[in-house]
C-alpha cells in the first residue's frame, strides 16, 4: 500500500501528464482518509484551477488555509482565482500574505503589481513590478508591464526602456515588440516606430492570420499590377489609413480594397480605388497585397511626411435626411461620447455623456448626436430641459454619417471613428483626448499632422474630463463659424 506521500507523486504526475480523472480520484481517496491533509486540498485546488473550475479551487484553497495559514504558494494561488473572479480586494491581501511568508518571490510581487494595474492604481502597480524586476534581473514579463505602467502616467522614455529591457531578455516577445512600437510612434519617432509596429502579426498564431497565395508588397513599383490594400484592425484605423491609397496607385498599382462592409459604400469615394469589397466577400484576381497600417512603412512615413491632403473621403451626394435647426442656431455640433467596448483602451477613451452636460446649456448651439449602438440610449438620462438631437435612427452605416457630418458646423467627439471620418472628410473636429492617448495623438500637441482641421483637447492629468469640457466650452463660446 503507497504511503501518502506516494499517492500524492503519482497523482501530481497524473496531473502534469494530463491525466485529470486519475489525479482527482487519488487526491479526493487521500482526504477521505485524512480531511486535513494540505498537500491533498492545494493539489486538489490547482487541479480544479487548470480545469477552469475556479470557485472549487478557491474552496479548496481556503480550507488548505485553514489548516495552515503559513504556505505562501497558496495564498499567491488563491490570490490568482479571486482576481480571476473579480475579487480585487481579497486578492490583494492574500497576494500581501504571500509576500510577507516569501519576500524574495518576484512572481508574487508581480501577481500583486498585476491587480494593482488592473484596478489603476498606477504607482502601486509601478512599485509591485519593480520590486519584481529588482528581485529578478531577468524577468521580461515584469519589465514589460512596469513599461505599460509608466506609459500611463507618462513616463514614456522610461517605458521605452523597459520594452527594451524585456526585448533584450527575450528577443521574441511579440507584445513588448508591439508596446515598444506603440510608444515609439507616440513619441513621434516613427521611422523606428513603424517597422516595429509590423511585429503585431507575430502576437496571433498562424490560423489567426491573413492566408493569401500572393506575396506581401514590399513597396517597390507596381508596373500595372493588381494590388489588395485590406483593413485590419478597427474602423477608425482603416479611415485613417485609406489615405495611401493614392500613393500606392501612384506606384503603378491598380488599388482595390477590402474592408468592414459598413464602410463598403463611403470608401469609394477615396481617390486612387478602382473596386472596394466587403472583406467577407470572394475576392478578385489580384498579383500582391498589403494591410492598410503597413503602408507608412512601406512608404517611408515621418512625421513630417504624413500625407494629409484632405478630404480623401467624400459624403454621398443624397438627401436621405436633413438636420433640423432652431433659428437662433448659429452653431451645428456633433457629437460622440463612447467607444467600442471591445476596445482593450475603451476605458481611458470613453468619457460619457456627462462631461458635456456644461456645454448643452450655452445657448445658440445645437448639439446632434452621432452616437450608434446602446450607448445611444444614454440620451434618455438627460435632464428633461435638455434637448439633444437623436441621429442614431438615420445612421445605418458610414455613408449616412458622412451625410449628418457634412451639414454640420463642428464634431466634438472622443478617439473613435467619428474623429478619424470627421478629420478625413476635412470637417473641424475637436477630439477629447485621456491623460496618455492611442499612439497617433502624438503628445502635448494640440494639432494633429494627420488631419488639419483636427483640434486636439488633452486631459492635463489622470482622468480628468472635467479640465477638458471646461477648455471646450470657452473655446465653443468663441468660436465662429
Amino acid at each position: 500500500m503507497n504511503s501518502i506521500s506516494d499517492s500524492l507523486a503519482i497523482a501530481f504526475q497524473h496531473q502534469q501528464a494530463g491525466r485529470s480523472f486519475q489525479a482527482e480520484q487519488i487526491y479526493l481517496q487521500i482526504l477521505q482518509e485524512q480531511p486535513n491533509q494540505v498537500d491533498a486540498l492545494y493539489l486538489s485546488g490547482t487541479l480544479a484551477h487548470q480545469l477552469g473550475e475556479t470557485a472549487k479551487a478557491i474552496a479548496f484553497y481556503r480550507q488548505a488555509l485553514a489548516i495552515n495559514p503559513a504556505l505562501a504558494s497558496v495564498h499567491s494561488n488563491l490570490g490568482i482565482a479571486l482576481k480571476q473572479q473579480g475579487l480585487w480586494k481579497e486578492a490583494i491581501q492574500h497576494y500581501q500574505e504571500a509576500i510577507a511568508l516569501q519576500p524574495n518571490s518576484a512572481q508574487f510581487h508581480y501577481n500583486l503589481g498585476l491587480v494593482f494595474q488592473q484596478l489603476g492604481n498606477l504607482e502601486s502597480a509601478k512599485d509591485s513590478y519593480r520590486q519584481a524586476t529588482i528581485l529578478q534581473p531577468n524577468y521580461p514579463l515584469a519589465y514589460n508591464n512596469l513599461g505599460l505602467v509608466l506609459l500611463q502616467i507618462g513616463e514614456v522614455e522610461a517605458a521605452i526602456t523597459c520594452y527594451k529591457t524585456a526585448i533584450e531578455l527575450q528577443p521574441d516577445f511579440a507584445e513588448a515588440h508591439q508596446n515598444l512600437a506603440e510608444a515609439l510612434l507616440l513619441s513621434g519617432d516613427f521611422d523606428l516606430g513603424f517597422a516595429a509596429y509590423e511585429w503585431r502579426w507575430r502576437m496571433f498564431p498562424p490560423e489567426q492570420l491573413p492566408n493569401f497565395a500572393t506575396p506581401q508588397w514590399d513597396g517597390s513599383p507596381l508596373d500595372g499590377k493588381t494590388i489588395l490594400l485590406y483593413a485590419e484592425q478597427g474602423l477608425g484605423d482603416t479611415f485613417q489609413f485609406i489615405r495611401y491609397a493614392d500613393l500606392v496607385s501612384d506606384r503603378g498599382g491598380r488599388v482595390i480594397l477590402a474592408c468592414l462592409p459598413a464602410q463598403v459604400e463611403l470608401l469609394k469615394t477615396v481617390p486612387g480605388i478602382e473596386q472596394v469589397f466587403a472583406l467577407d466577400e470572394e475576392l478578385p484576381q489580384f498579383h500582391t497585397q498589403a494591410p492598410l497600417m503597413s503602408l507608412p512603412y512601406l512608404l517611408g512615413t515621418n512625421v513630417e511626411t504624413i500625407p494629409a491632403k484632405i478630404p480623401y473621403i467624400f459624403p454621398p451626394q443624397s438627401d436621405n435626411f436633413q438636420l433640423a435647426a432652431s433659428p437662433e442656431t448659429k452653431l451645428k455640433v456633433g457629437i460622440v461620447w463612447a467607444g467600442n467596448p471591445g476596445n482593450r483602451n475603451d476605458s481611458k477613451r470613453t468619457c460619457g455623456l456627462q462631461p458635456f452636460l456644461p456645454l448643452f446649456k450655452i445657448p445658440a448651439v445645437e448639439f446632434y448626436s452621432l452616437q450608434v449602438g446602446k450607448n445611444s440610449q444614454d440620451l434618455a438620462q438627460l435632464p428633461a430641459d435638455i434637448k439633444i438631437q437623436d441621429l442614431s435612427s438615420y445612421l445605418h452605416n458610414f455613408s449616412d454619417t458622412a451625410a449628418a457630418i457634412a451639414q454640420l458646423d463642428l464634431v466634438l467627439t472622443i478617439d473613435t471613428s467619428v474623429a478619424h471620418l470627421a478629420g478625413a472628410l476635412g470637417k473641424p473636429t475637436w477630439v477629447v483626448l485621456p491623460f496618455i492617448p492611442d499612439w497617433r495623438w502624438l503628445l502635448q500637441r494640440e494639432d494633429s499632422p494627420w488631419y488639419p482641421t483636427m483640434r486636439l483637447f488633452r486631459q492635463e492629468s489622470l482622468g480628468d474630463w472635467a479640465g477638458v469640457f471646461a477648455k471646450v466650452g470657452q473655446e465653443i463660446l468663441k468660436y465662429e463659424v
